[in-house]
């Protein structure tokens, strides 16, 4: 089922960050991250000022090939969590930054990368998370099927973030909407009253390391308890829009900031703004 139509516009423009691949939102800052990049952009919206802060502050300089491909981000009480995509052996980052303090701790989660692996039956090659949220009692990790196999999934961990060390973990094959006959795959998704709000895209010829030629992106609902497509809507033709965060509800609408991957070397971000409807 499709939902009303709405109309996208640039709220924000970030100078210096480029490939926004996650973003969270709150009444006075938006916290962004970039997929070939190791900080933290922390946009001011009454200053209209940018803070970086350094995500890795033990490596000097990445190169390409080295980079954490921060995918994912969101927020579990006075912690951000930023996660690697987990698509090469130096991309199973998973950092958390306090709000309060500013404190950075860089933790690793590759010590369920065999478990996941094991419970979808998926190869290295299919393995790339774009997005993670937490209800407080699992946590759920999106997997983008743009690798051999062409699986988008979601693992459930039976734990909070902060704590997924020996948890059950069961793995959900999700279907996913086509444009222009071409399968989408996730790019972000979050949590809001209950049920899933994600984005997904459509790249002809990526893989889970590089990127291709951008054919659109929607965004749509999911239940979590049947984990299926509610419903679905074509955002853009031509923009590869990468993550999504709630600003605020009201009756009939959720007021979203979206972020893209604009994949070229302006080092300028859009964050955009839109409202959807309801289902009322």
């Amino acid at each position: 089922m499709l939902f009303y139509d709405f109309i996208l516009k640039v709220l924000i423009i970030i100078n210096g960050l480029g490939a926004a691949s996650g973003l969270v939102v709150d009444k006075h800052h938006v916290y962004t991250i970039s997929d070939d990049d190791a900080h933290l952009y922390i946009y001011n919206k009454k200053k209209k000022e940018v803070e970086k802060v350094d995500l890795n502050p033990e490596v000097k300089s990445i190169t390409k090939k080295d980079k954490p491909d921060f995918e994912a981000i969101t927020k579990y009480e006075d912690h951000l969590y930023i996660l690697g995509s987990g698509s090469k052996e130096n991309r199973f980052d998973l950092i958390s930054y306090n709000i309060k303090t500013k404190k950075v701790e860089n933790n690793n989660y590759s010590f369920l990368f065999d478990e996941f692996l094991n419970t979808s039956k998926l190869s290295k090659k299919d393995f790339n998370i774009e997005g993670i949220l937490t209800d407080g009692h699992c946590t759920y990790f999106f997997n983008r099927g743009n690798g051999p196999a062409g699986v988008n999934g979601i693992y459930r961990v039976g734990g909070k973030i902060s704590d997924l060390k020996d948890k059950p973990i069961d793995f959900f094959s999700i279907k996913l909407p086509k444009l222009n006959n071409e399968t989408t795959t996730f790019s972000d998704a979050i949590l809001v009253d209950g049920k899933v709000l994600f984005t997904a895209t459509v790249e002809s010829k990526s893989t889970t390391q590089f990127n291709g030629e951008i054919k659109g992106s929607i965004l749509g609902e999911l239940d979590l308890n049947t984990m299926e497509v509610v419903r679905w809507k074509k955002i853009s033709d031509y923009k590869k829009i990468e993550g999504l965060a709630l600003y605020k509800e009201s009756r009939k609408n959720y007021t979203l900031y979206l972020c893209e991957d604009n994949d070229d070397d302006s080092k300028k971000a859009s964050i955009y703004i839109y409202k959807y409807q309801k289902e009322i």
